[in-house]
């Protein structure tokens, strides 16, 4: 049900990079007696989260000193380190532990946050799409129960102790135009290293002397070098008669490579500084893009690589972004990158509220933490570690989505439409 589907969406986003993710510590770990494991995640949790003041590490150590006591193995101690976890209030927080055999299953649907109801995305060739399901249905039931709520299903084992369901067949009770359907979906076993290629999605729209270039940015986890020259390619093409402003749909990006959303916009982003992390002691990284290439606390990343030449807009125009609750981590970071840019404006609804840097650290026993370890903030310094409001708040029809009737396109066009490079 929606915690299986979670899970790997977890193993995804998070592995790959969920926002942006910390290089993860090289030396081996050395197994520690239980009492000395969890300490030495207490202690980097305290140093490294973010999210370290809404615990009192004084009371935690306390109320879990029994449990410590008592631990015969380092899996004894998990219940004491998620209840860190859960008490950071983080949505980046997560224990993984690789040890543990659960079933993976792919349906290839992704859902609205918090809900977890409307049906969003279904990817091309998936068990969903295969059943029929559409953007835009609502899930009322999965296998005879509604559907679990974000909030009560982020979590993964051992920190989520519900049973996990390993049917291999959801039966889903949707609602579609007013009608209620079943549907069932014959969940897909996850094959090991399954990363499919999310090519972005582009076309001009409005008037030929005033077009407008829309982009919808899919999930990349960074693997796929082909990304930012596949974007370029699309902007190129759509440019040929100028446009006269870009529409960057950012609503459907539950997270994934920063860097590879940074080289394939960079050329509609502007050269500089675009923002960057900040620490809990106040240092400060920087991201950069600088003649076509970016950099990470200046560090070259290899994600800039393009296939032929960078591409060159041929004027500078007004960028309207869309963002939804389904907008997370990395996509985020994208509107960070926006803020500060001349002629920018946001539509849509607020969203998730995580644009951080995921940073991670393994424990003793092979088990790994993951916690947001950094804030975000713009070019102008401004800070944001929560949900960001756009300027200008429109409800998302999904069973709209993405066409002319899209009220979130509709706005977005409105405001292009009457900026100067886009009157007749």
């Amino acid at each position: 049900m929606k915690l299986q589907r979670l899970f790997v969406l977890f193993l995804t986003l998070i592995v790959s990079a969920c926002s942006a993710i910390a290089s993860p510590p090289t030396p081996t770990p050395i197994p520690l007696p239980p009492a000395q494991h969890v300490e030495s995640a207490f202690q980097w949790l305290e140093t490294h989260a973010m999210m370290s003041g809404n615990v009192d590490w004084t009371v935690l150590r306390a109320e879990t000193a029994d449990t410590i006591a008592n631990a015969q193995t380092a899996a004894d101690t998990y219940p004491a380190i998620c209840r860190a976890l859960r008490e950071l209030e983080d949505g980046n927080a997560w224990l993984l532990v690789p040890s543990l055999e659960i079933p993976n299953f792919y349906t290839g649907y992704q859902t609205l946050y918090p809900e977890n109801q409307v049906i969003i995305r279904i990817d091309p060739d998936s068990p969903a799409e295969k059943a029929g399901l559409q953007v835009g249905d609502r899930i009322e039931q999965v296998n005879g129960h509604p559907p679990v709520p974000y909030e009560e299903a982020d979590a993964y084992p051992p920190c989520n102790a519900k049973e996990i369901d390993t049917s291999t067949t959801e039966q889903l009770v949707i609602q579609r135009n007013g009608q209620l359907l079943q549907i069932n979906v014959v969940r897909d076993k996850i094959t090991a290293g399954r990363d499919p290629y999310n090519p972005p999605v582009g076309q001009r729209l409005g008037e030929d002397e005033r077009g407008v270039g829309y982009i919808e940015l899919t999930f990349e986890s960074g693997s796929h070098l082909q990304y930012p020259t596949d974007v370029q390619k699309l902007m190129r093409s759509m440019d040929r008669t100028p446009v006269c402003g870009w529409m960057l749909d950012l609503r459907r990006i539950p997270g994934g490579d920063v860097w590879s959303y940074i080289a394939a916009v960079g050329p509609v982003l502007g050269e500089g500084d675009l923002g960057g992390f900040e620490y809990s002691d106040g240092r400060r990284e920087a991201w950069t893009y600088r003649n076509g290439e970016v950099f990470w606390n200046n560090e070259y990343r290899y994600e800039s690589e393009l296939d032929g030449s960078v591409y060159k807009p041929k004027r500078v125009t007004p960028v309207a972004l869309l963002v939804s609750p389904a907008t997370q981590a990395a996509g985020e970071l994208m509107l960070v990158a926006f803020q500060g840019r001349a002629d920018v404006r946001s539509f849509g609804e607020p969203t998730r509220g995580l644009p951080t840097l995921v940073t991670h650290t393994d424990l003793s026993d092979g088990s790994n933490l993951f916690v947001s370890g950094a804030n975000s903030f713009d070019r102008n310094g401004t800070i944001y570690n929560g949900p960001i409001t756009p300027d200008m708040l429109v409800e998302t029809d999904w069973s709209k989505f993405g066409t002319e009737q899209d009220p979130v396109i509709v706005a977005a066009m409105d405001w292009l439409y009457s900026q100067s490079t886009c009157l007749p």
